[in-house]
């Protein structure tokens, strides 16, 4: 029996017959207890008396005795679910398995042609370290970062927190969006436990001592003096004795140190919060030639929007043209020297230099460029695909360890044998002459021969709603009808105040969206052109028309629907930077997407006027909102049923409710990708956002605010989709009507798998 019930039990038959006896004494006084009018108290008094204090007992022994329990077993849940939860992260990072690292040579073992710059190397990077799982809203921990070290990262990011909102709040370990006070993580960790963590394993891995350097990147959420002076008392005693003498790299950017000058210190860089505190002698600056980039903006900053160079992809590709741009680089950026009289400027100068290709490939042959895989607000860890960012010649390409997915697994390959791999010559800064490697050898890319290419159509319009206006027919727009294409009015009059003529908008039928061929590399810009209104088919040229088919899964066929985007064929300075021409990629004999009297035509290239004109499209942008349904692979589709939970209706595919796509963030340098980017749902008619309950992990429809539960990702999985919340659980089937969030390992066999139906609201 419960020792608690016995106890309680015991003290309430005391009690009854403390009563039981009063009351039988009592009776036989009872007329002269009536009677008693003296003021004295009475028998009746002294039982309620004592009844008070049996009753007082008791509650005194319930908290003396359940209360402690209650906070032990509170916090045996609380160590219980942060373990485990990091135990569970950890033993999915097999890296360390993988890699044999073996120690640096001195300085002077090497010859000197062969002591490279720290700048001249790819280096092991791990982004939001101490993260066990999303970037907010969940555990950081100390094994975390002794796992990550171990498998190799060499520079590493520790995000630093006031421990309270007092003056003298301490420094803490934990995350927050950047820029702001509040902890976003689910515990924190005394920064003194974690710098003691970081010296104990600096400099070694797999119980060998390795001598390669380590950055420490500080991300201060915080300008509270006495927080980061505090931090830095911890540093000095923690890691002083093994700190890069930072007052060195004051006027001389460390970038260009020879890297074998750095082993075995700990180099520690800041955001600038630090600036004008204790901190500030032990920080290596980064205000010159140092750049932090989202992964997606990549593409854009590799060249300036007025370069001298035309077409650019083909020619950046052109090994012509690298020897070109590489000569023009040497005679304006000519020596070490140079850079160093010039560092407060350079930088900007040569990201843009109008007279260079490859500007964040040339600005990282003397700087240092961090590629980062999340912007601040985001919750969800995912990892992206390295290779552009390899491309660029960007030394820190930050990965979350904790999500071990294939880009994770091809990105550590490459440091299998050494966390600093030297970069190719024609990305380094050499005062000496070089043979340049051909990049398109290197990399292996498609050297494209068309000099017409839009070379930056895909980075401004990826997953865009695009429709193209007939030239020749003004009003009527490429149309879908089934798996035909015509050219039709559009359905809607407007007037277009910019041009002064009636316009006939286009509907979501004359839409089409852009999608990277698979053809294509990082580097290759031809694209697929999807249907809006049947999803999965794409222009196709067939003989002598266009019509629309299936994704091919043949790779000749394919190349009947990968097409490039090119300047027009007729110009027309009044709108000559909104037209396209359309063709295949055959560079030979090129196929162009025609409109001949509302038909759609397959013309090969001709130098006739009217052809031309025909070939010739101007280009519009349609705003929209993505609406989504969710359907079960069992023919059911979510629904919103009674006290606004969601289930499934089942053998109905029509009627589930739909939902707005509304994303977590907007930004000019991105556009929102449905299956890669972060998300909320919105009922469209009762227009409430949906959340899941962390106690039930039922998914609700009632919320008229959003909050963290709000937050999702759709994920591809074995041509299916899978749904995730913040905290990397899975939406799953748990009966056939009945869905909730799941850990991995609670998936029923196929019960995480869904097919999306979207559609678009024109806007």
């Amino acid at each position: 029996m419960n020792k608690n019930n016995t106890i309680s039990n015991s003290l309430s038959n005391n009690l009854s017959n403390n009563i039981t006896k009063k009351t039988q004494s009592n009776q036989k006084t009872n007329q002269k207890t009536n009677n008693d009018i003296s003021g004295k108290p009475t028998i009746i008094d002294s039982i309620v008396t004592k009844v008070k204090e049996n009753a007082n007992n008791d509650l005194k022994i319930y908290i003396m005795i359940v209360i402690p329990i209650l906070f032990l077993l509170g916090f045996l849940v609380y160590k219980y679910n942060f373990s485990s939860r990091a135990a569970d992260s950890i033993s999915k990072m097999d890296y360390k398995t993988k890699i044999s690292l073996s120690p640096m040579s001195q300085c002077y073992d090497i010859e000197d042609k062969e002591q490279y710059k720290l700048c001249d190397y790819y280096i092991n990077s791990s982004f939001m370290t101490p993260c066990v799982g999303n970037q907010h809203y969940d555990y950081v921990s100390n094994d975390m970062i002794n796992e990550v070290i171990k498998s190799g990262a060499r520079y590493i990011q520790i995000p630093i927190c006031e421990e309270d909102v007092s003056q003298q709040a301490l420094p803490v370990v934990a995350t927050a969006v950047y820029g702001q006070p509040l902890i976003t993580s689910l515990n924190t960790l005394e920064i003194r436990s974690v710098l003691k963590n970081i010296r104990n394993s600096a400099f070694k891995i797999n119980s060998k001592n390795i001598n390669y350097p380590l950055i420490i990147h500080l991300i201060l959420n915080t300008n509270n003096i006495f927080t980061i002076n505090t931090l830095s008392d911890n540093i000095s005693e923690i890691l002083g004795d093994v700190l890069i003498d930072a007052s060195k790299y004051q006027n001389f950017p460390i970038f260009l140190e020879k890297l074998c000058k750095l082993q075995g210190k700990i180099i520690l860089f800041s955001t600038p919060e630090y600036i004008n505190t204790k901190l500030a002698k032990f920080i290596t600056p980064t205000t010159n030639v140092f750049e932090i980039y989202h992964f997606s903006e990549l593409g854009a900053l590799n060249m300036p929007n007025k370069t001298i160079y035309q077409n650019t992809y083909n020619k950046k590709l052109s090994s012509k043209q690298q020897y070109k741009s590489d000569d023009r680089f040497k005679k304006k950026y000519p020596s070490f020297d140079y850079v160093i009289n010039n560092i407060n400027s350079i930088g900007d100068t040569i990201l843009n230099d109008e007279e260079i290709l490859n500007n964040l490939t040339s600005f990282n042959k003397i700087g240092m460029t961090v590629v980062k895989p999340h912007f601040p607000e985001d919750v969800i860890s995912l990892n992206y695909e390295s290779s552009e960012s390899i491309y660029y010649g960007c030394q820190f390409t930050t990965m979350n360890f904790q999500v071990n997915n294939i880009n994770m697994q091809n990105y550590l390959s490459i440091f299998k044998e050494s966390s600093f791999r030297l970069k190719p010559s024609s990305l380094r800064f050499s005062e000496a002459e070089e043979p340049l490697e051909d990049i398109i050898k290197k990399y292996k890319s498609i050297v494209l021969k068309n000099d017409n290419i839009i070379d930056d159509f895909y980075l401004k319009y990826n997953n865009l709603l695009l429709a193209f206006e007939s030239y020749t027919l003004q009003n009527t727009y490429l149309t879908q009808i089934e798996t035909n294409l015509r050219f039709r009015l559009g359905q809607t009059t407007i007037n277009d105040k910019n041009e002064s003529r009636i316009l006939q908008k286009p509907d979501v039928s004359q839409c089409f969206i852009p999608r990277k061929s698979s053809i294509s590399t990082s580097q290759n810009i031809s694209l697929y052109l999807e249907s809006a209104t049947n999803p999965g088919y794409f222009v196709t040229i067939n003989s002598s028309i266009f019509d629309l088919q299936n994704l091919s899964k043949d790779r000749q066929n394919l190349l009947n629907q990968a097409l490039y985007i090119l300047d027009p064929k007729t110009s027309d300075k009044e709108i000559d930077n909104k037209m396209v021409s359309i063709s295949n990629t055959d560079d030979k004999n090129p196929i162009f997407l025609a409109c001949e009297n509302k038909i759609v035509k397959a013309y090969p290239n001709s130098p006739n006027e009217e052809a031309y004109s025909n070939m010739t499209f101007i280009l519009h942008v349609i705003p929209f909102k993505y609406i989504i349904k969710i359907i079960t692979i069992f023919n059911g589709s979510l629904k919103t049923i009674d006290g606004n939970i969601i289930g499934v209706i089942e053998n109905n595919t029509k009627d589930g409710t739909e939902f707005y796509v509304i994303p977590m963030r907007k930004s000019n340098n991105t556009n929102f990708d449905i299956f890669k980017d972060q998300f909320k749902l919105q009922n469209i008619k009762k227009k409430t956002i949906v959340n899941y309950d962390s106690e039930t992990s039922f998914l609700y429809d009632r919320e008229t605010i959003p909050n963290v539960n709000s937050i999702f990702n759709i994920v591809s999985s074995n041509g299916y989709y899978t749904i995730l919340n913040r905290n990397n659980d899975i939406l799953s089937l748990v009966n056939t009507n009945t869905i909730k969030f799941v850990k991995e390992e609670e998936v029923e066999s196929n019960g995480n798998l869904f097919m999306i139906d979207i559609s678009y609201e024109l806007l």
